[in-house]
């Protein structure tokens, strides 16, 4: 990882209503020290983020500036701190309609991971905190919580570039505050490509098409590795490559994963993104009311655990040693009073 470019500015609107603010760093942040390691945290953050959604620059939104500003940059035609001068102009116009009141710092960073970039915007809040001074008095302070996101996208600079590519931009946004948010994703100039666990759902239904013709065993390992697979790339924020995972589940046959997804779900994507969710369902069962819950995998269905649909019952056999224990010391106080 290196950090190309870096630069942080302010937009600051003290009381609703009143005109939103930009205070702008004159030059780039020189990138080493504590802004690498919030970078590093920040990006974590988005990259394990279950709120991403992905998509493309809107283009239906003419008066997006983005697009023209990074391609200028990219030609040396703008530098990085006038690209993000005129990204915080475009993103004052648009907070400008909404009332709303805020106080955050704006993290431009263009990153380049072997030699493919990427350009990331995070919207940065602070958090108060109390602490006692040197005088023995308490004060507070304004710290940065890295592991509280509230707004960020980034752009893989390298799929900008494909055609008919629609899921370059990822995007995160948080629901507290609907006009904040709607301001935020016109900044971004984002829309959605993609309804992804539409999108998951298609994947394994193709995944359990495959593992029905494998040996009961050997399938259930199978589907734990694929859902292994797809929950690791969701965490570091790269999509599911269908020709890479096949290569892991097949020393003997790399493309046998890959090939039979393409003959029997033609329209599966070779790279997908995946909903986080929707794959542990997949290897787990699970449902909670208001005096039960329960948890299982899906490997111990049919064997340890039997589902009578009709009657309405589950049977769990070879039932967890602690809670044999709980029912055992259970039963016995019952029957003893």
């Amino acid at each position: 990882m290196t950090i190309k470019h870096c630069s942080i500015h302010k937009l600051q609107r003290s009381k609703p209503g009143s005109e939103a603010k930009i205070q702008l760093r004159p030059d780039e942040v020189n990138a080493e020290g504590p802004i690498v390691s919030l970078f590093e945290q920040l990006k974590l953050t988005f990259q394990r983020s279950t709120q991403k959604q992905y998509g493309l620059f809107d283009p239906e939104q003419s008066d997006n500036p983005l697009p023209a500003l990074l391609k200028n940059h990219e030609s040396d035609s703008i530098s990085f701190s006038s690209l993000t001068h005129q990204a915080m102009d475009h993103l004052k116009l648009q907070f400008e309609k909404t009332p709303e009141p805020m106080n955050s710092h704006i993290l431009f960073v263009m990153d380049e991971l072997v030699e493919q970039q990427f350009f990331y915007v995070f919207w940065i809040n602070h958090t108060d905190a109390q602490f006692i001074n040197n005088e023995l008095d308490v004060d507070t302070l304004e710290y940065i919580n890295p592991a509280k996101l509230n707004f960020a996208f980034k752009i893989d600079m390298e799929q900008w570039k494909v055609e008919g590519w629609d899921q370059y931009l990822s995007f995160i946004a948080s629901k507290g505050n609907k006009e904040l948010t709607e301001a935020f994703k016109s900044f971004a100039g984002f829309i959605s490509s993609v309804d992804l666990k539409a999108q998951t759902e298609d994947f394994l239904s193709v995944v359990d098409d495959y593992i029905d013709q494998q040996e009961p065993t050997k399938g259930e390992q199978l589907k734990s590795k694929i859902v292994e697979y797809c929950i690791d790339q969701d965490m570091s924020g790269a999509p599911v490559d269908l020709d890479d995972l096949s290569t892991q589940l097949d020393d003997d046959n790399p493309a046998q994963f890959s090939s039979f997804v393409s003959e029997n779900k033609p329209e599966v994507k070779k790279e997908i993104y995946t909903d986080r969710a929707s794959l542990k369902k997949y290897v787990r069962f699970f449902g909670r009311d208001k005096n039960l819950s329960i948890s299982f995998s899906s490997e111990m269905f049919g064997d340890n655990i039997v589902f009578d649909e009709d009657s309405d019952e589950l049977i769990v056999k070879h039932i967890p040693k602690s809670l044999k224990a709980q029912l055992t010391r259970y039963i016995k106080r019952k029957q003893s009073s």
